[in-house]
């Protein structure tokens, strides 16, 4: 069965700095040739006489058909991030980046500088969620070929000249700086959340089995989350997730531990896989408070106060 291009899903006249003309030239031209060009290859390898062929000949073959489709991978994620306001709410990314790169400013800033160090070459500059770190890492790839091991793309940024020379020359500084306003986050999220979900789906507990497990609970949620709320489950203490560096080392390696969010989704999750990784056996409660609070299980009063844990 062959590839079919993804139409694009955006109004591209409506990007604020990068013009129409840019985008459906590169979708058709370049996103359009490298699913064409998968296509064609795969049909040379279907008819490929494996037993025969030269080694040369399988080699060339299968390092084409990786650099394709990668290509044609890597531009869909290119199109499907575009067409937002470029505005991150409140979320389990935001905790994610503030928790990895101390801020999103600071994000911001690295893989802005990471895709202009790029000006004038070639590849892409990436937000990639590695299970294998259980963290978000920026990452530099010169070719279609070279991806990080263990990493699931969220965001790239095509940093080829043929998806800026329309609009700004040899200006690539410009065309990343007219790229992060149009961002679709929420659309980068659904694509952290399905990550985060997929690497720690063995790590969530039902709220039946959490008052019995011996863990110590802790309170995850987004702080903006935790200020709305006016309960939280009996014996928990809150933690901020966008500073789990600086508090998961007074945690005791020897008790278990079991987190929580408002849903059981991305935060919870991505925080139990970070402490894991810390050498803390941790797991979360599924479904999240709201779980807990269905389940009919034990809450207590929030703290009064400045809305931080203890270090």
């Amino acid at each position: 069965m062959e590839m079919q291009c993804h139409p694009l899903g955006l109004d591209p006249g409506r990007l604020s700095g990068l013009s129409e003309r840019l985008i459906r030239s590169h979708h058709t031209n370049n996103y359009g040739a490298a699913v064409k060009r998968l296509n064609a290859i795969r049909r040379q390898l279907s008819d490929l006489d494996w037993a025969a062929a030269p080694a040369f000949v399988i080699n060339g073959l299968k390092r084409e058909e990786l650099i394709a489709a990668n290509s044609a991978s890597l531009h869909e994620l290119y199109f499907d991030a575009l067409g937002g306001d470029g505005v991150l709410p409140p979320c389990g990314l935001e905790i994610g980046l503030q928790r990895d790169f101390g801020s999103v400013q600071r994000w911001r800033s690295e893989f802005c500088a990471l895709a202009k160090a790029m000006g004038g070459g070639s590849g892409w500059a990436a937000l990639s969620w590695s299970w294998r770190e259980a963290r978000l890492l920026n990452h530099w790839a010169a070719d279609h070929s070279q991806w990080l091991a263990g990493a699931t793309p969220l965001l790239v940024l095509d940093m080829y000249e043929h998806a800026y020379h329309l609009d700004f020359g040899a200006q690539a500084a410009a065309y990343v700086e007219a790229f992060m306003p149009n961002l679709d986050w929420p659309k980068v999220q659904l694509r952290y959340r399905a990550a985060v979900t997929a690497d720690s789906a063995d790590l969530g507990l039902a709220p039946a089995a959490a008052p019995t497990s011996g863990r110590r609970l802790i309170d995850v949620r987004h702080r903006d989350d935790f200020a709305a709320g006016q309960d939280m489950a009996e014996a928990a203490t809150w933690h901020d997730p966008a500073r789990l560096a600086e508090w998961s080392p007074s945690l005791d390696p020897a008790q278990p531990l079991l987190l929580y969010c408002v849903k059981g989704m991305d935060i919870c999750r991505s925080a139990a896989l970070a402490l894991r990784l810390r050498g803390l056996d941790a797991r979360f409660v599924s479904g999240g408070i709201d779980a807990w609070r269905g389940a009919g299980l034990p809450l207590q009063a929030k703290p009064e106060g400045p809305h931080h844990a203890p270090r």
